[in-house]
Parts: structure tokens; C-alpha cells; sequence
């Protein structure tokens, strides 16, 4: 299933449910949020993280085609929006619950006549659908393990439950099993005015259901409802036992008619009053008992049969504690290969690349244009001098004394927009531009506009007819790709910006930036979404400051070397504020 919204502690019972009854995996697939990447919950003992997209249609494909249900989670005004492009985007799912109280009325009318004939659509202000030993989908049967456990959720019965209150199905679920009975399936059909999945529905499947020998219906006082399934058991269209309890005698208490908690829960006429309904089912053979002791009692008169609980252990879910979790794996020291062999050294071609990529992507590495690119970058990018920012402030930190972790960090934490870090700025810069369709020159009158730099054009050293080498040798690797259109996009770029001033040429971090993300497309399957989300974790800045890190090491030991001691500058530089 995909969940629609944030709500943690429905989500994590589904989770408890899908250990519990025995699932290997969990039932969630992915979350529908916008500010987050994943959320962490727990799968019996263990930490797990769920994915989290921004739209339902922005859910990966092999997410899309395993999903079959949705739990939407979301506030009412925003459900009928939210329904409408899940469903959009899974076409093939089996449907879904609202859990939303306060739809408004003619969006939940809307939902009746856009999905409701075609999908199993529960709510709105329910608490959800329930099939034991295989979905839970909602609040349905309890947030608590405790709860899950006693309601023998792993055990599938005979019984079915039916309610239009959400807290009082999970009560009935529970009353079910006190009468040593066990739930088929459970569905609170919702409170609201307009639910999207009719008790004509829910009756029609509990009389399909070959596993359903009886129903417990849970009613209240408000609405016509009941007399659907009078209709239907008038048509013999609903033949098996029904105990039913309809809530609401003590309006008649009030001298005038009382709004209950439910929108629905206001009768408005005679023949929606509790006794009226109780009454009326009773004419036509169900039981409907006066009082809830009778409902419990008549409970233990339903068929009965046979059934085998599963072993239901909680305590994984009772001593389990949040920590940071990492999905990272160790290094398996059993696989290690062997690097000498009869005294020959036997070393694989750019091991350390290929390990730090794979770590950085979180994904197997399959083509090798992507380690030599990686290689050839890395190689390129370990020093330029002991001028440059980083290598200064580590030449200055190391003179004063400092370890090579301080002089280290303090190389890199110069590391910024204006040092090094406008690789990852680049890479976003022509990820726009490609997926805007936008000309280089609107692009640049676009970007230059709102006041922003086109960071990977430009450098204070090389121009026009004097290019920087490392841009010409690391754009060799253009030709390897059968397209690349980002770094073609950046070239067009280059050409605009050449135009006004020579220095404003394609520096090598915007040739790494465009290259790179060609390379992720063609060579390692990447999709744009994954490459906007490379952007948005700075993956494309790795690619500056592994190397550099490398090159300021070198430096701190230099300085180590030489020990000219602390370092001024000299007298002359320092001028006096007039």
C-alpha cells in the first residue's frame, strides 16, 4: 500500500501488523509527503526506512505496479485532490481508505461518482479496512500492539464487522473475539454524511464472501441506511445471520433533536431514530437487541468455527529503541579478493573509485565509463596550487601547529559556492536548463535576471583561446556517450556568455557537473527525479572534495616538512584604516 500524509502512529500499526500476523516485508511501500525523503519505523524489532514522494505520480514504477491499496491520512479539504491523483497514477489499484473526518460534502459526492463505482473506497471519518492475517488498512483493529494482539488480528474467522463508527468497530472486532468468534473481515463504512463505500456495498461483499457465515453491524441514530440492508434482505440479496446494535436511544431524552459526534448521527425523522431502526431490522429477522449487554450476549450465538491462532509474539515490539539509522552495509572481509599472488601483485582496475562511488550512490556501479570519468575527475582535481583558498587556510592552520584533522577541516571548510562548490550548483543549473527546454540565451537572460551566478562558467586564470586543460581532457569523454545533453546545453551556455566577456568560459566544474550527469543517465540508468535528488544532496560537490581532501593532506604535510613555524603576513600588506 501507499500512504497519502503523515500520521506515524497509523503507519507504524500497520507495520506492527504485518510482523505480527507474519509478513516477511512491510506492507507500506511508500509515503505521499512533501518535506522529507524517508521516514524511519520500526518492522518487528528492527529499524526500517519508507520512502517518501512529493506526488503520487512521482512514485517509482516497480512502487506503482506493487500497489494495490491507499491510506490517505491527509486533512479533509485536501482528500478529494489527493484521492483523485493517486488513483491517476495507479489505475490498477484495488482502492483505498479516507480517514479524514469533515470532507466536504460535494467533494465526497465527487469521489462517489469519479472512483466509488470503480474502487473499494472506504471512509471518509472511519478507521479503516481490516482482513486478518493479511491487510490492514487504517487504524482499523488498534495503534497499540497490545491491542493487535488481542484482537487475534493473524486469525482469520467468520465473522464479519460492519460499523459506521469508526472507535466502535475496533469494539466490536474485540467483542467478536470475547465471544471466543473471529473477525472474516472489518469495515467501518465512516460517520460523515456521503460515505464513498455504501452498507449496500459492504453487505453485498459479506454475502459473497464464501469465509463470512454472519455479520455484526454497529449502527447509530441519523441517516437511512439501515433500511438498505432490509432492502436487501427483503430481495434476499443479504440470506446470512446479522446481530445488529443501532446507538442512540438517549435522544429521545432531549426535547429537541441532538447532533451526535458524526455529521450523520442526527435523526431528523421518526424512522431514523435508534428504536425506529432497531425495530425495523427486527421485523426482518435480524437480531437487534435494546441494549448492548443483549448485543454482546447475542454475539455468542453465531456460528462457530473452528480455528487455530497463530503464535502472536509481542515483545519485539515492546523493547525495541529509536537510534540513527544506517543502511550502509560493512565491507564483507570473507569476499575480500587477493591481491598478491605468487609474489605478483594482482590489483583490480580503480578499486578505491568504484568502492567510494558505490558508497556514494548507494548502488552497484555497471558501466566503466563511469569509473574512468570518476578516476580521470578525481586525478584532475587533487591539487591546484598552494594558492587557492582551501590550500591556504591549511598551510596557515598546519604552520600554526595544528593536527592534520584541524588543518584538514580547515581546508575544507572553505569549501563553498565561490571555492569548489559549485560543481553541485552547476549540476543543478544544467539539470534546469535541460528539463526547462529553454534556449542557452533564455536560459542565461532567465538566470541573470533573478540575480543569481551561472556557477561552472568562468575562471580567473583561463579564457578565450586560453583554455583550462582540464576542461579540454576531461571533455574527451563526451565522445563516449551516445548523447549528452547537458554538457551540450552547457557549451550553448559558454557560447552566450563568451560573447559578453572571454573569461566567462565553461570551467571545470561546470564540464564535471554536465559531464556527470550525462554519464549517471546513459551509463547507470539514472532518471531525472534521481538526479534532482543527487542535486539536492550535494552528490556532485563528492566529486570536488574527495580529491581536494587528498591535496590538502599533501600540503599540511609539506608544511610539516619545511616547519618555516607561524605564519603573518608581512608588515607591508597591512594597511591602516585612514
Amino acid at each position: 500500500m501507499v500512504v497519502v500524509g503523515n500520521y506515524p502512529a497509523v503507519v507504524q500499526s500497520i507495520l506492527d501488523f504485518d510482523f505480527l500476523v507474519g509478513k516477511k516485508e512491510p506492507s507500506v511501500l511508500g509515503i505521499v509527503v512533501n518535506n522529507r525523503k524517508a521516514q524511519k519505523y520500526f518492522f518487528g524489532g528492527k529499524e526500517v526506512l519508507i520512502p517518501c514522494f512529493p506526488t503520487a505520480m512521482a512514485l517509482p514504477e516497480n512502487i506503482k505496479m506493487q500497489t494495490s491499496w491507499m491510506l490517505n491520512v491527509q486533512s479533509g479539504r485536501r482528500v478529494c485532490e489527493s484521492v483523485l491523483s493517486f488513483f491517476e497514477a495507479i489505475p490498477h489499484a484495488l482502492g483505498g481508505h479516507i480517514f479524514a473526518e469533515n470532507v466536504p460534502e460535494s467533494h465526497a459526492q465527487e469521489l462517489i461518482q469519479r472512483v466509488g463505482k470503480k474502487y473499494t473506497l472506504v471512509g471518509p471519518s472511519g478507521v479503516g479496512l481490516l482482513v486478518p492475517g493479511h491487510l490492514k488498512l487504517g487504524a482499523i483493529g488498534g495503534i497499540d500492539p497490545f491491542q493487535i494482539q488481542a484482537g487475534k488480528l493473524g486469525t482469520k474467522g467468520n465473522v464479519a464487522v460492519v460499523s459506521t463508527s469508526g472507535g466502535m468497530t475496533n469494539e466490536c472486532v474485540r467483542a467478536v473475539v470475547d465471544a471466543d468468534r473471529r473477525v472474516s473481515f472489518a469495515v467501518a463504512v465512516g460517520g460523515d454524511r456521503f460515505p464513498t463505500l455504501s452498507l449496500t456495498d459492504v453487505f453485498l461483499l459479506a454475502e459473497a464472501d464464501t469465509s463470512t457465515e454472519s455479520v455484526v453491524y454497529f449502527g447509530e441514530l441519523g441517516g437511512t441506511d439501515e433500511y438498505e440492508i432490509i432492502e436487501l434482505i427483503k430481495a434476499e440479496r443479504f440470506t446470512k445471520p446479522l446481530v445488529a446494535y443501532i446507538a442512540g436511544t438517549i435522544d429521545e431524552s432531549f426535547a429537541e433533536r441532538v447532533q451526535f459526534g458524526h455529521a450523520k448521527a442526527l435523526a431528523q425523522h421518526k424512522d431514523e431514530s435508534a428504536r425506529a431502526k432497531r425495530k425495523a431490522l427486527r421485523a426482518h429477522g435480524a437480531t437487534a437487541p435494546d441494549t448492548f449487554p443483549g448485543f454482546l450476549k447475542a454475539l455468542r450465538k453465531l456460528p462457530v468455527r473452528r480455528f487455530i491462532d497463530p503464535e502472536c509474539d509481542i515483545s519485539p515490539l515492546t523493547r525495541r529503541k529509536s537510534s540513527i539509522l544506517s543502511t550502509r552495509k560493512l565491507l564483507n572481509v570473507d569476499a575480500l579478493p587477493t591481491y598478491v599472488r605468487n609474489k605478483k601483485m594482482v590489483l583490480p582496475e580503480h578499486t578505491f573509485v568504484t568502492t567510494a562511488l558505490e558508497v556514494l550512490l548507494g548502488a552497484k556501479i555497471t558501466s566503466p565509463i563511469t569509473k574512468k570519468f570518476t578516476e580521470a575527475v578525481f586525478t584532475l582535481l587533487i591539487d591546484h596550487g598552494g594558492h587557492v583558498s582551501g590550500a591556504v587556510n591549511t598551510i596557515i592552520t598546519a604552520r600554526a601547529g595544528k593536527d592534520m584533522v584541524s588543518s584538514l577541516a580547515s581546508g575544507l571548510l572553505t569549501i563553498g559556492p565561490r571555492f569548489g562548490g559549485a560543481v553541485n550548483q552547476a549540476a543543478r543549473l544544467w539539470l534546469a536548463g535541460v528539463g526547462g527546454k529553454a534556449s542557452a540565451g533564455e536560459f542565461v537572460e532567465q538566470v541573470t535576471k533573478s540575480g543569481e551566478l551561472i556557477l561552472g562558467i568562468g575562471h580567473k586564470k583561463y579564457r578565450v583561446g586560453l583554455p583550462d586543460p582540464r576542461v579540454s581532457a576531461l571533455a574527451e569523454f563526451a565522445t563516449l556517450l551516445k548523447k549528452h545533453p547537458h554538457y551540450d546545453f552547457a557549451r550553448a551556455v559558454e557560447k552566450v556568455t563568451t560573447a559578453k566577456s572571454g573569461s566567462l568560459i565553461l570551467n571545470v566544474d561546470g564540464v564535471v557537473a554536465a559531464l556527470l550527469l550525462d554519464i549517471l543517465c546513459e551509463c547507470e540508468k539514472k532518471s531525472p527525479r534521481e538526479l534532482q535528488e543527487l542535486v539536492e544532496s550535494e552528490f556532485f560537490n563528492a566529486f570536488f572534495i574527495i580529491p581536494r581532501s587528498i591535496g590538502f593532506i599533501g600540503h599540511f604535510m609539506e608544511q610539516k616538512r619545511n616547519d618555516e613555524g607561524l605564519f603573518r603576513l608581512p608588515d607591508e600588506l597591512l594597511y591602516e584604516a585612514e
